[in-house]
């Protein structure tokens, strides 16, 4: 299993669906710990968390350590570590695609503002007169998501 990334598939998106194992994951995340430590963390029955935890063991995000004594300890896998922290250069994805985003939307939105108009059949004579409005608009949301997307992203952070 290579770390750098997490083959997604049927099994795994049906053990992600639950927002409990999530949460396992995310608390697994900082430190490892009991069935016990999980079910007071996450207000649970511990039978609750041991069911959960024996679907996250069989999918490999976890795996549980016997230490010898009275308690099993329960860590992220390599493959778990991996699905909760992806690799820097997702950064380096986010900013590349935002460029990129914003220079088409600007070269679209200068092209609106500087091409001659000509008298040609609108594209749709009801809702818009202008048939470069289109190119506009696309444009406009374009800017408008990219940004939403980079806001939401550092916020998570």
């Amino acid at each position: 299993m290579d770390e750098k990334g997490v083959i997604l598939n049927k099994e795994l998106f049906e053990v992600l669906s639950s927002d409990t194992r999530i949460d396992i994951l995310k608390s697994l995340n900082t430190r490892r710990k009991t069935n016990s430590e999980l079910a007071k963390e996450l207000s649970l029955k511990a039978s609750t968390i041991h069911h959960h935890l024996e679907r996250l063991d069989d999918t490999g995000l976890i795996k549980s350590i016997d230490s010898n004594h009275k308690w099993i300890y329960y860590e992220l896998t390599p493959k778990g570590n991996a699905l909760l922290n992806p690799p820097k250069n997702t950064k380096f994805t986010i900013i590349i695609s935002s460029l990129l985003t914003y220079t088409t939307a600007f070269a679209a939105l200068y092209t609106y503002y500087t091409i001659p108009r000509l008298h040609v059949k609108p594209l749709y004579p009801h809702l818009i007169d202008d048939p470069f409005s289109l190119l506009f608009l696309v444009a406009l949301i374009a800017v408008l998501l990219q940004t939403v997307i980079i806001v939401a992203w550092y916020l998570k952070k």
